[in-house]
């Protein structure tokens, strides 16, 4: 029988399927890059997109190179659930800096995004110039919940990942909503963070906040070995008994390990720190950041 392949064309052709496939780059996320300069790395929250952070990349973009993601099952993306979800979206970030040849890119990220910051920042040592988490913790459940470990947290995680899985797309849109009251005080920014979340995949979030609630970081930061903001909230649970000097604690207790880490709390925003008080969100990343 004729040979219609060599075995050199073959070698050949599977070097240059697997260059293919490694010029693709990250699987996990997109992203757009606006500006220049030293570059920066922005990540979203839950139910969130790389929208959330247009006034952020406003008045960063005269000086940095604004890398904005937007996760898979985010703004619109296509979905690509699997277990470990949050860890293959930190290894995909490492992997894009690193392709990218970023030289110490700083990376900053909302909630959710904060939590992926410090684990990106803490599995890839000397990679990152600084972090700035914007409530976002190592550890969600012990800020709530002090003492609490995976052990006592895996319940409420699991409880938490059901009750959000089986929801329909209009409960998910109701409940959001809802919750976004107590994260954001101007009703127009509810609106607009309303509509990026209506674009949102439901079982992936769902499956965010049970990681989120089942993976403790608070040991595994003590390997980051660069600078740290921290950026905290509590006005919002005033009315529940919470005050300045104990938020101020719990934050402090996230990121006991960290070698030079620095905490700002603010008393007038909620959750969403850049659109509750730009002025004072701007303030602190800007001396940081000098």
């Amino acid at each position: 029988m004729k040979r219609i392949f060599s075995l050199p064309i073959i070698g050949l052709f599977i070097a240059l399927l697997l260059g293919t496939l490694a010029s693709h780059g990250q699987n996990y996320f997109t992203v757009q890059v606006t500006g220049k300069g030293k570059p920066m790395i922005l990540i979203h929250g839950l139910t969130c997109s790389g929208d959330v952070w247009k006034e952020t990349v406003a008045h960063y973009q005269d000086k940095y190179e604004c890398h904005i993601l937007t996760l898979a099952g985010f703004g619109g993306n296509a979905p690509l659930l699997k277990e470990n979800f949050l860890a293959a979206v930190k290894d995909d970030i490492i992997t894009y800096a690193k392709n990218k040849k970023l030289k110490k890119p700083v990376i900053v990220g909302h909630s959710m995004g904060g939590f992926i910051s410090f684990w990106a920042a803490a599995s890839a040592p000397g990679l990152f110039e600084k972090v700035i988490a914007v409530d976002g913790v190592p550890f969600m459940p012990a800020l709530q919940m002090p003492g609490a470990t995976v052990e006592t947290a895996k319940p409420v995680a699991d409880n938490m990942y059901k009750n959000m899985s089986s929801q329909t797309h209009e409960q998910f849109e109701a409940n959001t909503k809802m919750f976004l009251g107590s994260m954001i005080t101007s009703p127009q920014r509810i609106d607009e963070v309303m509509e990026i979340a209506k674009k949102a995949d439901v079982k992936t979030q769902a499956q965010v906040m049970y990681e989120m609630m089942s993976t403790d970081l608070r040991s595994t930061v003590a390997a980051i070995d660069c600078p740290v903001l921290l950026m905290g909230a509590w006005v919002a649970y005033k009315n529940y008994g919470v005050t300045h000097d104990a938020a101020t604690a719990g934050y402090t207790a996230q990121v006991s390990n960290v070698k030079q880490a620095t905490i700002e709390i603010s008393d007038t925003a909620k959750h969403f720190i850049f659109y509750d008080d730009p002025t004072w969100f701007f303030a602190k990343a800007d001396a940081f950041l000098r």
